[in-house]
């Protein structure tokens, strides 16, 4: 077994010039940073687990520079979040910076990849990507026949306490499994700030994922001192609303008692933080809400403002801001410790706590969670300590361990696995089985057998193998038991020749497992009654979650904005575009429904948030949902108009500059 060797913080901080391959404004490096000078440069494993603040970006840098610049390979960086990617990326290109001489290519969901992309990875020295996306690419391997994953000598995994995240946990504990078994030379390096069982962990990377030595670096160093404060709320009070506004108002009291300090304030629903806005604005105070209403540009504008600009003192957020991106902030407030019936994991408080005091800045830092007045103990027990990192791989709802499907039918389609035998070998590798979680042959035959159902599936002469479901959910990495309900949903809405009715249409794409699950609240339930009143009329049973799905398709089809479902219904909206090449494939390899170019209607309609009347002229550059309704109210109805019209009546319809009016109109013309 190869060695766990453990370290602590450096009492002698090393002075940055001692560090050959990179450059930093700061003199010396810190107690995490200076021990970390010991092995950076050696062919083995690292797991650091500091605090927040303590500087884990720059031990990044110190094996990625290292790994590019002497060991000749290339770098991977995967974040926890997208924006956090962006983030990494704006860093890491500015001319000022001591990556901006590299090749930096990111690859996250939202990036398709094509030729010109995969061409850009295999040329890149740097990648940044996410951990599902790590887990697809690795997934796809070798059908992409691509190269760029077997060259990457280190692998950076942040926020690696993500292992344990319901719902996402489970892509970056398969994602590593199967990247190191493409790649088993790759150092792997893992950065949280909340991982108790921090030995565990560093175990399964050495012993069961690339078999090297792997220093272990937990460190209680923190450059600003943290002092958390549990403040009570009187909980005896009825109603939801009253709850939150009393969470509210100590909110308030906080911050006026601190005048001249930056707060993040954390809100775990919308809802509680546009009324946290609300009151901060009637009391005087410059806010602003951070969440995912905002297109990314306002939020770093949000950002940047709240960075250079003393008399802008609050932000409230949702978690947008909990995981690694760096606020300055001296004082910060959670709204309570539930986000709907749950309670908030200790993982996501401690995340939200560190943003507490700014370094070179503030003395301290002091962060505030408002807990009910009847739990106050309970809650400071709980909150003292990170849980343990536990495997979510074999998570169980209603009796049926979907995660471990939407894994499976990966390695099935690819060949991977054929038979039971094959499944625990591959569970071998797991981090669930470190862990002495146990996969019984029952659990296993009743998986295959749920996946079996689905036409994910078949069984052949003792044998699986993937069916068209099970193939598009692999390539698209979607979960299969979603993309059956999109086969036998769209089959059945084109058997009806319904695909011109919205409502039909809307219901096709929203009544799919995955959507089922959604929590609807009481102002979603109000906003979205006439539409559900009309879809159980017309399907008998539905959930409220799919209800909720297809009421905001239904929205985007009809080009009208939800006010309740604002954010939910930018989600989906980002989202179509993989859910659209799913249908594409589907009706490619199994549905021969001969409908590419109506799917691609359909993908633009949602892109643009627009009626199918509006699509035409919504293809012409620059034009969205708002100028062409103000083109087709003018009578200019398709992109054919716009190629035959005056360009002074368009410019002054659409109030645009004749310059731009005219390279529309030679656009159309082109068409």
């Amino acid at each position: 077994m190869p060695p766990i060797i453990k370290v602590s913080d450096q009492d002698v901080c090393v002075a940055t010039l001692e560090y050959p391959f990179a450059k930093w404004k700061f003199e010396k490096f810190n107690p995490v940073q200076s021990r970390v000078m010991e092995f950076y440069n050696q062919d083995c494993n690292a797991l650091v687990a500091a605090r927040t603040s303590a500087g884990k970006t720059v031990v990044a840098e110190q094996f990625l520079a290292q790994e590019i610049r002497e060991r000749g390979g290339k770098g991977m960086f995967l974040a926890p979040l997208r924006a956090l990617a962006r983030e990494k990326v704006t860093d890491w290109t500015n001319p000022e910076y001591h990556f901006s001489d590299q090749k930096i290519s990111i690859c996250t969901g939202d990036f398709r990849l094509t030729k010109e992309r995969a061409k850009e990875l295999n040329e890149a020295n740097i990648i940044i990507m996410t951990s599902e996306m790590l887990s697809h690419r690795s997934r796809c391997h070798t059908s992409e026949q691509s190269n760029f994953l077997k060259e990457v000598g280190t692998l950076i995994i942040d926020e690696s306490h993500l292992l344990t995240v319901k719902g996402r946990g489970d892509h970056l504990e398969v994602g590593l499994m199967k990247f190191t078994q493409i790649n088993p030379n790759s150092r792997l390096v893992l950065l949280s700030a909340t991982m108790p069982n921090v030995e565990e962990i560093s175990e399964w990377v050495s012993y069961s994922l690339n078999q090297k030595n792997t220093y272990v670096l937990r460190s209680d160093y923190r450059p600003v001192p943290l002092t958390v404060h549990y403040e009570s709320y009187d909980d005896d009070i009825r109603g939801y609303d009253a709850l939150e506004r009393e969470k509210v108002n100590k909110a308030l009291d906080i911050i006026d008692w601190y005048k001249d300090d930056k707060f993040l304030v954390f809100s775990h629903t919308k809802r509680t933080g546009e009324l946290m806005k609300k009151e901060l604005k009637s009391a005087g105070i410059d806010c602003q809400f951070h969440n995912a209403d905002l297109e990314s540009s306002e939020r770093a504008k949000v950002e940047d403002r709240f960075k250079n600009d003393p008399k802008f003192r609050v932000i409230v957020a949702t978690s947008t801001l909990a995981w690694g991106l760096n606020m300055p902030a001296r004082r910060v407030i959670i709204l309570g410790v539930h986000r709907g019936v749950d309670e908030v994991e200790s993982h996501d408080i401690l995340q939200m706590i560190g943003r507490s005091g700014r370094y070179g800045i503030d003395p301290m830092g002091d962060a505030y969670i408002l807990v009910p007045e009847s739990k106050v103990n309970n809650y400071k027990s709980k909150y003292s300590k990170s849980n343990r990192i536990e495997s979510q791989l074999l998570e169980n709802v209603g009796g049926k361990y979907k995660t471990l499907a939407f894994h499976l039918v990966s390695e099935i389609s690819f060949g991977g696995i054929e038979t039971t035998d094959d499944v625990n070998k591959w569970f071998k590798r797991s981090l669930a089985f470190f862990q002495n979680k146990a996969l019984s042959d029952n659990v296993i035959d009743s998986t295959l057998e749920l996946l079996k159902k689905c036409g994910a599936i078949v069984e052949e002469d003792g044998k699986w193998k993937a069916k068209t479901i099970g193939k598009v959910a692999s390539m698209f990495y979607m979960s299969p038991f979603d993309v059956s309900h999109l086969y036998f949903n769209f089959s059945k809405l084109f058997d009806l020749n319904k695909q011109d009715d919205d409502h039909a249409l809307s219901l096709a794409i929203g009544n799919i497992d995955s959507q089922m699950s959604n929590i609807v609240n009481k102002l979603e339930k109000e906003e979205m009654s006439l539409y559900a009143n009309k879809a159980k009329m017309q399907n008998g049973f539905l959930l409220d979650g799919a209800i909720k799905a297809g009421y905001a398709y239904y929205c985007l089809l009809s080009g009208t904005n939800s006010q309740a479902l604002a954010s939910f219904q930018r989600g989906i909206q980002q989202d179509f575009n993989r859910l659209s090449q799913v249908l594409i494939a589907l009706d490619s390899m199994s549905g021969y429904w001969n409908k590419a170019g109506w799917f691609k209607t359909l993908e633009g309609r949602i892109a643009y948030g627009v009626p199918v009347h509006l699509i035409d002229l919504c293809k012409i550059e620059n034009i969205g949902k708002v100028r062409a309704n103000k083109l087709y109210d003018a009578g200019v109805k398709t992109a054919k108009d716009i190629a035959s019209c005056d360009p002074q009546k368009l410019s002054k319809i659409i109030n645009m500059k004749i310059d731009a009016v005219n390279k529309m109109i030679k656009q159309a013309q082109g068409l």
